[in-house]
């Protein structure tokens, strides 16, 4: 009992090891495949298999008892994990209260004015914006999606309309995300931010990354379905944590 208390102790902490590690900052990851709903079931079947192993390790103490103990250290382990994961995931969506603010009044006039000429560029008015939090901020069925933190614009999705002049991004001071997919950009070179930490630039028209030149800070990078051809303009981005390439005429 103790060995298979081992085993199954053994795998459940690699698979949540790979999952709070390269299943969430590889986009191509299985974790990322698998469909939301079936997130928290998985996680109780994890947290069910690690009770399991803790009570085969204790049937099993006298039989085997270094065997026993190294699965009980892992079953705390996992299970702390397991915590961790499951509050998470069961807290998606729900923000603090005061985390977010959901209109124009308690934003910075001046990064009002600037969200407004970024919308007119786009082609639609403040009155389009959805106000949301992080996590929802990719959600398709609105693609003029803004987070407002504290008086501040912390993330922007303008995707799917065309954008010319990337230079007003840059008088966000706090911006940390930002979504332009399918915006018809070809040089990035407008868009100048050290805040920025996380962008799609998708379904464009890139050729070089090295028009991304005044964004170094960025660590997540999503840039499938350009025409990239080559990776070089990646080593400006010395914090880079994942990157999505796929789509693009690269050399094998």
């Amino acid at each position: 009992m103790a060995l298979r208390s081992l085993f199954i102790s053994l795998a459940v902490t690699g698979f949540l090891g790979y999952s709070f590690t390269i299943g969430l900052t590889d986009p191509n990851s299985l974790l990322r495949k698998i469909p939301d709903w079936l997130s928290i079931p998985l996680l109780l079947g994890c947290g069910l298999l690690y009770l399991l192993a803790a009570w085969w390790a204790f049937k099993g103490f006298n039989e085997h008892k270094a065997v026993a103990g190294l699965s009980m250290g892992f079953c705390a382990l996992g299970l702390g994990i397991y915590a961790l994961g499951y509050s998470m995931e069961a807290g998606k969506g729900k923000a603090a209260k005061g985390q977010y603010d959901y209109d124009f009044k308690t934003l910075d006039l001046t990064e009002t004015a600037v969200v407004a000429h970024i919308a007119h560029e786009a082609g639609l008015s403040l009155q389009d914006a959805v106000f949301t939090e992080h996590w929802h901020l990719a959600d398709t069925t609105k693609s003029f999606r803004i987070c407002v933190q504290k008086g501040h614009v912390t993330a922007l999705n303008v995707s799917n309309h065309t954008i010319h002049d990337l230079s007003f991004f840059s008088h966000l001071p706090n911006l940390g995300d930002l979504i332009l997919k399918n915006c018809n950009l070809s040089d990035l070179s407008g868009l100048k931010s050290t805040k920025l930490d996380r962008l799609d630039i998708s379904d464009n028209q890139v050729a070089d990354l090295k028009t991304l030149q005044g964004c170094p800070n960025v660590r997540w990078l999503f840039a499938s379905n350009n025409k990239l051809t080559s990776t070089e303009g990646l080593a400006q981005f010395s914090q880079l944590v994942s990157k999505d390439l796929s789509g693009n005429p690269l050399p094998e």
